[in-house]
């Protein structure tokens, strides 16, 4: 009779909704999923209305989301943590750090993700004008020279959001990203 008949339920152990069998038993012996009644995620606290969410989200009571975001990981050695800052025109800016003597900048991340303003990676010891920050200023970490190589390392549970393009200001070094998680990448340009 329940052949064909199937429920969506919440299993705790996942933390994810599933599609189960109507007659499938749960995990305590002798209860079956038919004889409860509810989903306790569906339990409401309260009602909000569109109204009122838009409301608090005018007057600063509710934050919007936002998946852009550089942050050098603190945990790194002094030496591989990048300065992050922002050009006159809003666009984030990253001074890499002091290039080896082989001319690698190593740069350590704990999140990594360019909004669709885009990022400039500051390889100039001088100022120098970009395409989208316009004139920045000289990157104070490569008084010694520019970097050949750029490696950026994030270190992050989470993939990098890469939704903008990634300008390297200064002489074009070669970029690498090396990242144990993946990337999400949508609409993205390297110059």
């Amino acid at each position: 009779m329940n052949r064909n008949c199937y429920r969506i339920i919440f299993n705790k152990a996942r933390g994810m909704l599933m599609v189960v069998a109507d007659i499938a038993r749960s995990g305590r012996a002798g209860t079956s999923l038919s004889s409860r009644t509810g989903y306790p995620h569906r339990q409401r606290i309260c009602r909000v209305t569109p109204l009122a969410f838009s409301l608090w989200l005018a007057s600063g009571m509710v934050h919007s989301v936002s998946a852009a975001g550089i942050v050098a990981d603190h945990g790194a050695p002094g030496h591989q943590q990048p300065t992050i800052t922002q050009t006159a025109s809003g666009i984030p800016q990253v001074n890499i750090q002091t290039p080896s003597a082989g001319g690698v900048s190593h740069n350590t991340y704990s999140q990594f993700d360019v909004g669709n303003q885009g990022v400039i990676l500051n390889n100039a010891h001088n100022n120098v004008q970009t395409q989208l920050g316009g004139m920045v200023a000289g990157n104070p970490w490569l008084a010694r020279g520019e970097a050949r190589i750029i490696l950026n390392e994030v270190n992050s549970r989470n993939p990098s959001q890469l939704n903008g393009f990634v300008e390297v200001a200064g002489k074009k070094g070669a970029g690498g990203d090396c990242e144990p998680g993946r990337h999400q990448l949508r609409r993205v340009r390297f110059y």
